[in-house]
């Protein structure tokens, strides 16, 4: 998979002329269903958003087409896919078989129907969101990206890790709003303050998840732990491997309780409580 690639058109043109043909059929069942998509290239593959936000992504492998609609399309038509290889907000449609068209198109549809419900707020959330924007008018907005570097850095990844890398940038920027996010020695952190919290990286046949604070965390789930200082890591080899709910509390906890990493060098090695 050619990661540098820039627009979707060169994306499909990198790919031998019968895989083209599937791509561009595709790109068009999207465009024809969502007319008003975003497209891009994102995580070195066809990205297509609604309203900002993911709506559905492509992409070619060596004997399949690689669909992505995040989890509530897959769960949506769990029994269509069935008969498919998945992962966690992922599927694979086998080159050497008829690719299903119509269920694509359902997907999407139900992808944009399910965005376009997002956008229509009850009185009630439309009267606090006048409020807000009337107190915070000029304010600038606290919602954080995932940075290039990261997305660059999902992009080399291969098969169920780029999926991996993709789910767990997305679920940690998220989940710390507030954090700085950058490619820190070679691999994704997210940081509070100057003090990294979060980051995984690719380590042999899996990729890491590690909390700087993890081993505070008095999570079972988090068994991997350092011997020198308080971090504590979790292991994925798939993404059915990922438990959100897990996820998601460990991100709660990582913001109430921190060591001091930032000043660590200062302190000659020794590490202090923040929180």
């Amino acid at each position: 998979m050619n990661t540098n690639l820039e627009s979707v058109e060169a994306y499909i043109e990198s790919y031998p002329k019968e895989v083209q043909k599937i791509l561009k059929q595709i790109r068009s069942l999207i465009k024809k269903s969502a007319p008003k998509a975003e497209e891009s290239i994102a995580y070195a593959m066809p990205a297509y958003k609604m309203h900002g936000k993911p709506l559905v992504y492509f992409a070619a492998f060596p004997k399949h087409i690689g669909f992505y609609a995040t989890p509530t399309g897959h769960e949506k038509f769990a029994k269509e896919l069935s008969k498919y290889k998945q992962g966690k907000g992922s599927v694979q449609f086998p080159l050497d078989k008829p690719m299903p068209m119509d269920l694509i198109e359902k997907i999407v549809k139900f992808r944009l129907q399910e965005s376009e419900s997002l956008q229509k707020p009850t009185k009630k959330v439309a009267k606090k969101a006048v409020v807000k924007k009337a107190v915070s008018k000029n304010s600038e907005s606290n919602t954080a990206v995932v940075a290039k570097e990261i997305h660059q850095y999902n992009g080399t990844q291969k098969g169920e890790h780029k999926v991996i890398c993709i789910l767990l940038a997305e679920e940690i920027t998220l989940n710390l709003p507030k954090a700085e996010n950058k490619v820190w020695h070679g691999h994704p952190v997210w940081f509070l303050d100057g003090n990294p919290i979060v980051g995984y990286s690719k380590q042999k046949a899996v990729i890491r998840l590690m909390f700087w604070s993890g081993a505070s965390f008095e999570e079972d789930g988090l068994s991997a732990r350092g011997e020198k200082f308080k971090d504590a890591s979790v292991f994925y080899n798939n993404v059915d491997d990922i438990k959100q709910k897990d996820l998601k509390r460990w991100l709660s906890k990582s913001i109430k309780i921190q060591w001091d990493y930032k000043n660590i060098v200062k302190r000659k090695g020794v590490l202090e409580r923040l929180k």
